[in-house]
């Protein structure tokens, strides 16, 4: 029986670790379903011991080593192959950076493979293939590297797969693969992880999505069926302890007659408030009652930026100030708390500029806000941009310990040290007239001292949830 490692990488997180990956789940969830149920989850939180890892690899001897590889974890990753005390191993990585940027085999020595794309079926068969010791090479949605040597050798570039059509087709995701009832309790606030559909149809210069959509034939934005989702978080609510589901979907719902159904269903078959993302261009009057018949506590809004040409020019997110201060209004109209996701530091921000950000969320009174500092990512426009501005330091690479609070941009016009400024200072610039309580804990929060409390003790979470309403 093949023997298959699984690698989740959260080294560097703004507010701990979330000890869940959608993909690495449903992976091991369709490996084992097929017969492969010899599978091992090696999770990396806050560092990375290498001589724990060669010796409990060398224990388990894995046939093949796949890693779930965001940008920011590239350098860690090429350190992590290449402490594999063995030949012979099959690593391949998958994920949203190989898909963006497939080259990237090209430049992490010892790679074996990447994925471009959904990485349910091509693991499945690339792991069948190695049990009937074949040749890899010929695997769709996989970019193989002919063996050659262990850092050279003519790069097999296999079509894509379409798209999963029906989501309904895959098994539950396997919450076996981590602790999870771990993960619930240790972030702190009580919340499963769940994802209704997967896709978004829009364009956002700095996300991924957009490059996600293009990389496999077929429809990108696919929802599951409410008896499929309500069968799902019934088998959770029976097996964890939770008070909340957290959606994590990039838009929950924005099939109106889905949601109709999902809002006449949740409240008797499942009964837990739940926190989700919209877009405010699909989110009207209807659509924030319906979710507040449904059980939601709060949604989840993308301003970015407060200032609307950046917003429209530099990040193709056109939608209004307008629209968005509606949205905000209607939803506090019927009883539920909004929460603002915002950016500093992107390219061509200035202060003034972030200070429209600011006034923008002071129109919009959210209960919470959330900020991060822009990190660009290759594969994306935006990442193309910086480097066209000469934004980024000269290797143009990122660090692997990126943890969204940190500016890794050279930018004449807003500097590192005022963009950190801006970052730290979000929360009381929001929220001091509203509510004196939510500046100070706000201070604390984007402070080092508040993310190393939250980072390491829960019940700093549940603390912080208690001061900022909403949270």
């Amino acid at each position: 029986m093949v023997k298959i490692a699984l690698v989740c990488l959260e080294v560097g997180q703004r507010f701990d670790a979330l000890g869940s990956q959608h993909g690495l789940m449903s992976i091991s969830t369709v490996l084992k379903s097929n017969g492969f149920r010899d599978v091992r989850l090696f999770h990396f939180v806050r560092k990375v011991d290498f001589h724990q890892w060669r010796q409990k690899l060398l224990e388990y001897e894995p046939a093949v080593i796949g890693f779930y590889l965001p940008s920011c974890q590239v350098d860690l990753v090429k350190k992590l192959i290449a402490e594999i005390p063995y030949r012979g191993a099959f690593t391949v990585c998958g994920g949203p950076h190989p898909t963006c940027f497939p080259e990237s085999l090209e430049e992490i020595p010892g790679l074996d493979a990447v994925c471009v794309g959904e990485g349910e079926y091509a693991m499945l068969n690339l792991v069948r293939t190695l049990e009937k010791g074949r040749d890899p090479t010929q695997i769709e949605g996989l970019w193989v590297r002919r063996a050659a040597s262990p850092s050279h050798g003519k790069i097999v570039r296999n079509p894509p797969r379409p798209f999963i059509e029906n989501l309904d087709e895959l098994p539950y995701a396997d919450r076996s693969l981590f602790d999870t009832q771990h993960s619930i309790d240790a972030y702190g606030l009580s919340q499963i992880r769940v994802l209704a559909s997967r896709g978004c149809p829009y364009r956002c210069t700095y996300c991924y999505n957009y490059k996600l959509g293009e990389a496999q034939p077929g429809r990108y934005v696919r929802f599951r069926s409410t008896d499929h989702l309500m069968g799902e978080l019934k088998m959770l609510k029976s097996s964890f302890r939770f008070s909340e589901v957290f959606f994590d979907d990039d838009v929950f719902m924005m099939d109106k007659k889905r949601l109709a159904e999902f809002a006449e269903r949740y409240p008797q078959e499942i009964g837990l408030p739940f926190v989700c993302s919209v877009r405010v261009e699909v989110c009207d009057r209807p659509t924030v009652g319906l979710l507040k018949k449904a059980g939601a506590r709060r949604i989840d809004i993308g301003v970015e930026s407060g200032n609307e040409g950046l917003r429209r020019k530099v990040l193709r997110r056109p939608m209004s100030d307008r629209r968005i201060l509606e949205t905000a209004l209607a939803a506090r109209e019927v009883g539920l708390q909004v929460k603002t996701l915002n950016m500093v530091g992107l390219p061509g921000e200035t202060l003034e500029t972030h200070m429209d950000t600011v006034r923008l969320n002071r129109q919009i009174r959210p209960t919470i806000v959330g900020l991060s500092v822009f990190t660009p990512f290759p594969g994306t426009d935006l990442y193309d941009i910086c480097v066209k501005e000469g934004y980024l330091p000269a290797q143009k690479k990122i660090p692997y310990n990126v943890s969204y609070h940190k500016c890794i941009l050279q930018m004449p016009k807003f500097t590192a040290r005022q963009i950190h400024r801006c970052y730290n200072l979000f929360g009381i610039r929001v929220f001091w007239k509203q509510s004196k309580i939510k500046a100070l804990g706000y201070t604390i929060l984007y402070s080092d001292i508040g993310k190393f409390l939250l980072n390491r003790f829960s019940r700093w979470k549940s603390l912080a949830r208690s001061i900022l309403k909403g949270f």
